[in-house]
């Protein structure tokens, strides 16, 4: 029978295992991997989850060309402006992550149990919209696309000590987008160079 106090012993050590202090992201010295050699071991490792944590932000994005018209006649014109824009994801992480790589099906799963949303890497809004051009005036579609950031772990388990640990832990965040978020599409008039 094992006794109460080897018991004690044991689960004190898996809770300062547990609460390692991460080292800062770019670490170079031997004792301490970098936040990037850590999250490449993710996936390889005994575990490996992203757990995010508080509510998800939603704000809007920057504003991005995504077309122009141009009138250079004297009198008033209706033009069909044809435009295109693509918003991405990001991350603090260094590495990365999107659908087609194994850290990404981890994060978007995490997104669906955590917040009941689907996460989209990319989108591209595509469309024409009809524009009255002023004479001698040119027009700037521009596109901002409703975004969404999460803060989160990375918890990784490793089954031999990696760095002197068995625990490792990276915080940051990813800002892109869940599926549904709406576009603002706007129009400004210039004066054009003819």
């Amino acid at each position: 029978m094992i006794s109460r106090s080897k018991v004690l012993a044991a689960l004190a050590m898996a809770v300062a295992a547990m609460f390692t202090a991460l080292p800062a992201a770019n670490a170079t010295h031997a004792g301490q991997p970098t936040v990037q050699e850590l999250m490449y071991r993710c996936t390889s490792a005994d575990y490996c989850q992203f757990k995010p944590y508080g509510a998800m932000e939603i704000f809007s994005g920057s504003r991005q060309l995504a077309g122009s018209g141009t009138n250079c006649t004297s009198g008033l014109m209706t033009r069909v402006i044809n435009y295109s824009a693509t918003t991405g994801t990001k991350n603090t992480f260094g590495v990365e992550i999107s659908g087609s790589v194994e850290l990404g099906e981890i994060f978007t799963a995490s997104i669906k149990v955590s917040y009941s949303r689907e996460w989209s890497f990319s989108e591209t809004k595509t469309d024409e919209v009809r524009q009255e051009i002023a004479p001698r005036k040119k027009v700037h579609i521009y596109a901002s696309k409703q975004k969404s950031r999460v803060n989160g772990t990375w918890e990784i388990h490793f089954g031999s000590r990696y760095y002197g640990h068995y625990y490792w832990y990276v915080n940051g965040s990813v800002e892109g987008q869940t599926k549904g978020q709406a576009w603002d599409i706007r129009s400004e008039q210039v004066n054009a160079v003819c």
